[in-house]
């Protein structure tokens, strides 16, 4: 049979139900067109669309600190700007502005360390987060680069991931929820990164907060197109939502905790049985378990002064015990729990104290002489070492009572130290026995001193104190007829027995203070107890100053390092610093030259102070040119480059400058506040000329910083 093409067609299409064919077809062929993927570039921003999600109420019982960073720095024309001179800081305190709103929203408390475009330093912003109560800070920047093509989102840690593992659960949220709302043309090969990549000792404020903190940088405003963006209030608020759901996803998976029920603070025990009672942060909340937590056994880790030690998890987990590898010593030590729940977030670094008290088991009393003078004048030490039946120190915290029959004792507080003490026992009147009874705990010991008639024995004693502070000076030399016979201890007492009878020149001396110098009569039938003050020089305002000088030479030759005029001025200002009580440190020296890399870690190794570098340069002509370089916008750096500047204003033929680069590694790369001084002329004048600026620039600056109360802050 041959099939006829033209009937088929007049069938299909022109017969009575072929209109409904054609219509079924046509219809097939949308709609199947109409599930076709349609892929968008990955740039192109989807259009705003912004919800509070359900699960972002679980936010509502944490205190956020959001830090716009920067600030306060327009006077400053480079400093932190995009191609067209936009400001960073102006991003930054938009985007903190739009998400606090988001937060409030969910329910969040929310506060900011800066309202406006004002300075606040790292210190301050760290404990205006801290002194709120907050749970965490987030500090929000925006990236730069040389390369004006750069532009991706970035989130910092500090150091290593292990430092904060609940700040590293932030980062990683808040990263893919910037990366989903930005749409930026690059993404980083890591997406989080520590900061020891861009400073030795990280950033100043992760490094400064004890609380979880991470440093945002969102994008790049030295990218031409993102800095027009950064500057579109719309696009800031993108941004904010990026952080927010970023924040919210985070809380959603419920954060696991652990609270220590055994024991309680103190333990008798040094091999205490600790026990923790673990939470998953979901069951509380009504999410359903298979009659264990919902926690990862293996995460759970036991630390005791931050060394882990095995710790063994209940059939259900909702409990973890540990017991000390090896005796713990009496004193303060810290506990710790560290898991994570099911959705991989950790419990917040919670330390618990935990003090070990054994008893006191023995009394050991340290006396000079155990006699004494019956004049009511000699005053004798009496040193108490108290320990446990381990023969270890006591707990410092251990309270003791002490009596005595006869005599008195001058001191009326006790205070432990490695289980130490020194008390003060001043003579009686009457001949015979005095006893001085010593309690710890529930152990009782007596010391038996003989008191004998006077002329068998003399004291000269004393206590020396700041005569402004009235508190106790430690170290204090004392000499008899200049020649030093004893030092005073650590709350200011010194003790001479039977000194020479006669008239004396007495002499009281220490750096940091006016020495004192008058006459004394030692008679053998009167002990003299002297109550000193000494006044501190300049008033005390450089008393306790950290500043560690840095005296740059080019050469790790003994003998040049030391004929250098650099090293002489810096050894000369060490000497004056130390004259006037401040605490100097000399760098480097002689003996013992560094190399750059040794000097930056060596810096970054002191706990406290500020950083001068101190170099002479040699130049052809008559005037004198001073130089000072400082880290861009740290304010306190630029104080004390102003007070050196204007030291030198007085000086004929002087010109002076101060710049804010970035050029100085030791600058740069040091985690204190810092600055470099270079002194360029024909000849240096270190003792006529510089030793008196400087030292005369460093006191004013510290007067300027207590009358305003400005804290030391760091720099990066």
């Amino acid at each position: 049979m041959k099939l006829d093409i033209n009937k088929v067609f007049d069938l299909f299409f022109v017969g009575s139900w072929g209109y409904p064919y054609i219509l079924f077809s046509l219809w097939f062929l949308v709609a199947c067109a109409g599930t076709r993927l349609k892929l968008h570039e990955w740039t192109e921003l989807p259009k705003e669309h912004y919800t509070i999600p359900p699960y972002a109420h679980y936010l509502s019982r944490f205190k956020i600190a959001l830090d716009p960073g920067h600030g306060g720095m327009a006077h400053l024309p480079d400093y932190k700007r995009g191609p067209t001179g936009k400001r960073e800081a102006i991003m930054n305190l938009n985007v903190a502005r739009f998400l606090k709103e988001f937060l409030q929203l969910a329910g969040a408390q929310v506060i900011l360390t800066r309202q406006g475009d004002e300075f606040v330093s790292l210190q301050d912003r760290v404990e205006i987060a801290e002194k709120a109560g907050c749970d965490f800070i987030i500090s929000l920047h925006h990236n730069f680069s040389k390369n004006p093509s750069t532009n991706f989102a970035a989130v910092f840690y500090h150091l290593y991931p292990d430092y904060s593992p609940l700040s590293m659960d932030l980062a990683r949220n808040i990263y893919f929820g910037l990366v989903e709302a930005l749409h930026l043309p690059q993404i980083s090969i890591e997406g989080l990164l520590s900061d020891k990549l861009i400073y030795p000792a990280g950033f100043g404020l992760l490094r400064r907060a004890k609380i979880p903190a991470i440093l945002v940088e969102s994008s790049f405003y030295s990218n031409p197109r993102e800095e027009k963006r950064l500057m579109d209030w719309r696009y800031n608020r993108r941004e904010a939502y990026g952080i927010f759901l970023g924040l919210a996803r985070w809380a959603a998976g419920g954060i696991p905790r652990a609270e220590r029920v055994e024991p309680q603070k103190i333990a008798r025990n040094k091999r205490r049985k600790i026990v923790y009672r673990l939470y998953d942060g979901l069951e509380e909340r009504g999410g359903r378990t298979a009659g264990k937590l919902l926690i990862f056994a293996q995460s759970v880790t036991a630390l005791i002064d931050s060394m882990k030690v095995p710790v063994k998890l209940s059939e259900d987990l909702r409990y973890a015990v540990f017991v000390p590898d090896s005796g713990l010593n009496n004193g303060l030590h810290f506990t710790r729990l560290n898991l994570q729940n099911l959705y991989k977030n950790h419990n917040f670094p919670k330390r618990d104290t935990l003090i070990i008290a054994s008893p006191t088991d023995s009394i050991y009393f340290q006396m000079i002489s155990k006699k004494l003078p019956a004049d009511t004048q000699a005053v004798m030490p009496v040193t108490l070492s108290i320990f446990d039946k381990d023969g270890e120190p006591v707990w410092d915290g251990t309270r003791v009572k002490i009596t005595v029959d006869q005599g008195t004792i001058l001191a009326d507080s006790i205070h432990l130290n490695q289980g130490k003490t020194t008390i003060y026992y001043r003579a009686p009147q009457d001949t015979g026995t005095a006893h001085i009874k010593v309690q710890a705990d529930w152990y009782t010991d007596s010391l038996q001193i003989n008191i004998v008639p006077r002329g068998q024995l003399w004291v000269l004693s004393g206590q020396v104190v700041n005569d402004s502070t009235g508190a106790p000076i430690n170290g204090v030399s004392i000499f008899l007829d200049d020649s030093l016979l004893t030092q005073a201890d650590v709350n200011g007492y010194f003790f001479i027995l039977k000194p020479t009878p006669g008239i004396h020149q007495i002499k009281i001396q220490t750096l940091g203070y006016t020495s004192k110098l008058f006459e004394i009569q030692i008679d053998p039938l009167h002990s003299l107890f002297r109550n000193i003050s000494l006044q501190p020089n300049l008033g005390g305002i450089l008393h306790g100053e950290t500043i560690i000088i840095d005296p740059d030479i080019d050469t790790l030759n003994t003998q040049h390092f030391k004929n250098s005029p650099t090293w002489l001025l810096a050894r000369a200002l060490f000497d004056t610093l130390r004259w006037a009580g401040a605490l100097p440190v000399l760098l480097s020296d002689p003996a013992h030259p560094l190399t750059l890399q040794q000097r930056i870690k060596k810096v970054n190794a002191l706990p406290q102070g500020w950083y001068l570098k101190i170099k002479y340069e040699t130049w052809d002509r008559d005037s004198l040119f001073v130089q000072t370089t400082i880290y861009p916008a740290n304010r306190v750096a630029e104080q004390i480059a102003t007070a050196i500047l204007k030291a030198y204003t007085e000086i004929p033929k002087t010109h002076g400058i101060l710049l804010q680069n970035t050029d100085v590694p030791e600058v740069t790369l040091t985690n204190k506040t810092a600055l470099e001084l270079v002194l360029r002329c024909r000849t240096p004048e270190i003792w006529q000329r510089d030793l008196i600026r400087l030292f005369r620039a460093i006191i004013d600056f510290k007067r300027q910083q207590n009358q305003n109360s400005i804290p030391d802050s760091i720099k990066n």
